[in-house]
């Protein structure tokens, strides 16, 4: 990832481009007819969403005692009673020394109360970006700062509880199941001040204030935030629930909930954010977006407004469906006009653009939620370590497979039997042994999902041969081989190159890949929340009718086009399905796509120009034949 020069106006970028600004009329914003259809697929509503897996994980969670990681309590002495500062015993275990990129730090903090009165700060050297904070359950790990503490009282100048570095080698930092709790009398206090890139995760995280004073819960205003996953993540008080700032580098929502903010919920300015599952109880408004921000959101629950303001105040790029707000004046202000409702189905703040005649709304594909699941029985763990090769472990009859943190050579096939529900490492990585070849192989069906958590592979096959789900997350790589009639595949807070060779449905969330060859869906079904994606190539090619939703966020071709880059299109619809939401970051002459958007239907072709984007922004972008909803 490079450091992205200063933002210039788009219209600059353009010149530099040897283009022109946009030359298609404005338009309304569009509202979507619900008289039409997807081919293939019934038009239910998504508001009726199945199982939320935060209700799963939100519980206590066991862990073996030789994963490998830092215990903040056996290791460093930190107390977690709720009374001892324990302030320097974290630090200390922030500070310990470990071996590179490969090796990251892993950081266990068990059930109690860790009462703190500084900032615990992950800043310094070039390897205090790969960082976690794991607690054992958001009700029973809590990090509270002391009240009154000395330095956060100002909100001019504010200061984080938790701050993690900044720039864009933020790479892999993640919290997972705790407490942040600011406190009482803190008013400049900020809950986690957060950046990462290319992977990172805030989960199962609850950001709360004592007495619901202080600045932000969650901050994402340093350079550059994104892209990362923030699911499952409940905010208490504060001015700012979230606070978004910067164009790069996209950001990830999912099951977020909102109480008791005092100006706004969430505040966007010039980031391309994607949200699903967005509660919030609030007078003031849940959304701000500012500058240039594009703001996608689903499936939005809002509550307890006031008559005096709208739920959504955007001054720039809104994208929102399936919402509903009581209370307020209306659902969305757009640039000071109030848009009448309560409610709208489906809301699109600017111009949709199309090549061929295509409905005025998006694909709108089925969603089902990332499967979870987590084993607290732990003589149903298998650590790998314990048995004379992997496959032995797989064959234990274990539940769960785990690598504990650490560097494993493998190679030859690995055989996945029914019996394992989880293959988990701790940021371990998972390597070719010499010139070999690995797959970890999927053949056996069954009704339970397999879950791959916590892996970096290199140059490792996941091999999907079977009708069992798979759901791979928090992981870089692998590469994954399909076959014909497999099932459902499920990707979250994962940089991996998606090359699907035969249809297959897929969901992703928080989707990163910096290669030239990018993603291929030949006749599937596609859904993404969040992509990001880095250097020349095409984005997504869809071929054999298959059909692909983006709902954002962003494009970075940073590296120089020569004439031939010049021929290829971001995305490619070849007699096929796609609606295309999107930014795109691009510095400097000759670093952009000159085609946004190549579109083959029925043997013609044409193009869309990026010298036709209104802006850095894709509003809507759709590429599909509608067909009339089945009366029956």
């Amino acid at each position: 990832m490079l450091v992205p020069k200063k933002l210039t106006h788009w219209s600059a970028i353009l010149a530099l481009l040897g283009l022109t600004a946009g030359c298609f009329p404005r338009e309304q914003p569009q509202i979507r007819s619900p008289s039409l259809a997807i081919p293939g697929f019934a038009n239910q509503s998504q508001s009726a969403q199945p199982e939320n897996d935060s209700d799963k994980v939100a519980r206590e969670k066991l862990f073996p005692n030789d994963v490998g990681w830092i215990d903040v309590k056996r290791d460093f002495g930190a107390k977690g009673d709720g009374i001892t500062d324990d302030t320097e015993a974290i630090l200390q275990a922030i500070k310990a020394p470990y071996k590179d990129y490969t090796r990251p730090k892993v950081m266990y903090f068990p059930k109690g109360t860790y009462l703190i009165s500084d900032t615990l700060q992950l800043t310094g050297g070039r390897y205090t970006c790969c960082v976690t904070f794991q607690g054992q359950g958001k009700d029973t790990t809590i990090i509270k700062l002391k009240n009154n503490a000395p330095g956060f009282g100002n909100p001019d100048n504010p200061k984080a509880v938790i701050q993690t570095r900044k720039g864009n080698e933020a790479f892999r930092h993640y919290f997972r199941g705790l407490t942040v709790h600011t406190g009482s009398s803190n008013l400049g206090a900020i809950g986690i001040d957060y950046v990462s890139n290319n992977r990172g995760s805030i989960k199962d995280v609850a950001i709360k204030s004592g007495d619901g004073e202080g600045k932000v819960g969650l901050a994402m205003t340093r350079e550059w935030p994104g892209p990362s996953l923030i699911k499952n993540v409940d905010i208490e008080g504060f001015d700012y629930g979230i606070q978004i700032r910067h164009p790069e580098y996209g950001l990830t929502l999912e099951h977020i909930t909102l109480r008791n903010q005092k100006v706004a919920g969430i505040l966007n300015q010039q980031n391309t954010i994607a949200i699903r599952g967005l509660k919030s109880n609030n007078s003031v408004p849940v959304i701000q977006n500012r500058q240039g921000g594009l703001v996608i959101v689903l499936d939005g629950d809002f509550r307890g407004g006031s008559s005096s303001v709208s739920a959504i105040d955007s001054k720039a790029y809104l994208y929102a469906r399936n919402i509903t707000a009581s209370g307020y004046r209306s659902a969305i202000k757009h640039k000071g006009n109030v848009v009448q409702g309560s409610s709208h189905a489906e809301y699109i703040s600017h111009q949709v653009y199309s090549l061929f005649d295509s409905p005025k709304h998006s694909l709108q594909l089925p969603i089902e939620e990332t499967p979870s699941f987590h084993e607290n029985e732990l003589n149903n763990w298998a650590n790998v370590r314990d048995y004379p090769s992997i496959q032995a472990a797989m064959d234990s009859g274990k539940s769960t497979i785990y690598f504990p943190r650490g560097n494993y050579k493998v190679s030859g096939i690995i055989n996945v039997p029914a019996t394992v529900r989880k293959i988990v490492g701790f940021e371990s990585f998972i390597n070719l042994n010499k010139d070999l070849k690995a797959i970890f192989q999927i053949q056996e069906d069954s009704e339970h999902p397999l879950i791959i958590e916590g892996l970096l592979f290199s140059s490792v096959i996941v091999e999907h041969m079977s009708s069992r789900s798979l759901a791979i997350k928090h992981c870089a790589g692998p590469k994954i081989h399909n076959s014909q009639g497999v099932g459902k595949l499920f990707l979250e807070d994962v940089q991996i190159n998606l090359y699907l060779d035969y249809p297959q449905d897929v969901w992703a969330r928080q989707l990163n890949s910096e290669v030239i060859r990018k993603v291929t869906n030949k006749g599937g079904n596609l859904w993404i929340l969040g992509i990001k994606t880095e250097k020349k190539g095409t984005v997504i090619e869809t071929t054999s009718g298959g059909r692909t939703e983006l709902l954002g966020t962003l494009i970075y071709p940073f590296q120089k086009f020569n004439e031939e880059d010049k021929k290829e299109a971001a995305f490619i619809n070849n007699e096929s399905n796609q609606s295309l939401i999107y930014s795109v970051s691009a510095y400097g002459a000759n670093r952009n796509y000159r085609i946004q958007v190549k579109e083959i239907r029925n043997g013609e072709t044409k193009l869309f120009f990026t010298k036709d984007m209104p802006s850095r922004a894709m509003p809507l972008f759709v590429g599909y034949e509608a067909v009339h909803r089945d009366k029956n």
